[in-house]
């Protein structure tokens, strides 16, 4: 095999791939097990040729793909992962860097860090936010459900555990996305203290008064309040928060708000669309997912912080093996993630914003 010649013939498929999409079925013709059946159930002993491998993907493997790219595809979000970002994709790939040190790849840090001023300034955030591209709007959640819970334990509970301190509680709309759960039950807080707020409205809003009235009452109860997650995009109905209530509720009671804009956080973009989100300013993390509508390949995650020194203090590990001798004034991505090891995603992500952004413009 030469590196040369597969990838050409890679990249010219994919490139075909792409100009036949459409008349494809949108979701393959199989039932469960059929592929399964068709590879064999042990390894091979000894190495196969690449002319083989290609056939079985191309025989097997892709015709047993959903098309995602497909122009009639309309689950869940659109995708729609732009000819440029997969051109990134290629590059990223066959440098295969681990970036989760300033040191281990500084293009990547230094790409990540203007790609994310790049997207904030497109969105209208103030310029006091940063931000860092994680893999999913899941794990940025969690990552700002970690915070909540050490902010609300003075930093306490990585050190000594939650038995040590009053039952935490997080507050969220009833339409938010099932990722909110996930990361309260997965931070040890309990999915049981995640208290969902009632909607109401033609926008399926947070009751405002009925949040102030939940936290007084779990105060009263002796239960330490953490934090508030407003919903951007509801993904089963489309719910937005009225940010601006929200947020003032969380103030006066000084808990961190989280506001989680998955896919309707793309839409930002566009100033006319900002009213949904008016407000957003005053949030401490938000967090919009690239790969939803803005042409990014999946995982493109981007994470917005008011002040990332909580969540470098929350997550940051510094063994000896992490530290950069001499550099006191970079940034290590990996603190600001739940995972050390970190994909090149400004390149892979991050390049691919970068192609993105310069290829078609804000205007496209």
């Amino acid at each position: 095999m030469t590196l040369k010649t597969w990838s050409a013939r890679a990249a010219a498929w994919g490139a075909d791939y792409r100009r036949r999409l459409r008349d494809l079925p949108v979701r393959p013709r199989t039932q469960p097990g059929e592929i399964l059946r068709q590879i064999p159930e042990a390894p091979p002993e000894a190495g196969e040729g690449m002319e083989a491998i290609f056939a079985d993907f191309e025989q097997i493997i892709a015709p047993g793909m959903t098309h995602w790219q497909h122009p009639r595809f309309f689950a869940y979000f659109p995708a729609n992962a732009a000819p440029v970002s997969v051109v990134a994709e290629y590059l990223v790939s066959a440098m295969a860097a681990q970036c989760m040190l300033w040191q281990t790849s500084p293009a990547a840090t230094e790409l990540e860090t203007r790609m994310m001023s790049w997207l904030r300034a497109s969105l209208g955030l103030p310029e006091g936010f940063t931000g860092v591209i994680q893999d999913s709007a899941s794990t940025a959640t969690l990552a700002a459900v970690l915070v909540m819970r050490e902010r609300a334990t003075a930093f306490g509970a990585n050190h000594r555990g939650l038995k040590a301190f009053p039952q935490l509680r997080i507050y969220a709309s009833q339409e938010v996305h099932t990722s909110i759960d996930r990361a309260v039950w997965i931070s040890g807080i309990g999915v049981e203290n995640l208290v969902k707020i009632p909607s109401q409205g033609p926008h399926h809003a947070m009751d405002a008064s009925a949040l102030r009235a939940a936290i007084e009452a779990d105060i009263a109860a002796g239960h330490q309040p953490a934090g508030v997650i407003g919903c951007v995009g509801g993904t089963s109905i489309g719910g937005c928060d009225d940010l601006s209530e929200v947020i003032a509720v969380a103030k006066e009671f000084d808990l961190y708000t989280h506001v989680d804009a998955a896919w309707a956080g793309s839409a930002m973009i566009c100033p006319e669309f900002r009213h949904f989100w008016a407000g957003v300013e005053g949030a401490d993390s938000v967090v919009f997912n690239p790969h939803k509508w803005l042409g990014a390949q999946f995982d493109c995650s981007a994470h917005f912080l008011r002040d990332p020194e909580a969540l470098v203090r929350t997550l940051a590990a510094r063994p000896e093996f992490l530290k950069t001798p001499g550099a006191e004034d970079i940034v290590n991505y990996s603190e600001w993630s739940v995972p050390l090891g970190r994909r090149f995603r400004a390149l892979k992500k991050k390049k691919k914003l970068w192609f993105l952004l310069r290829f078609h413009g804000l205007e496209g």
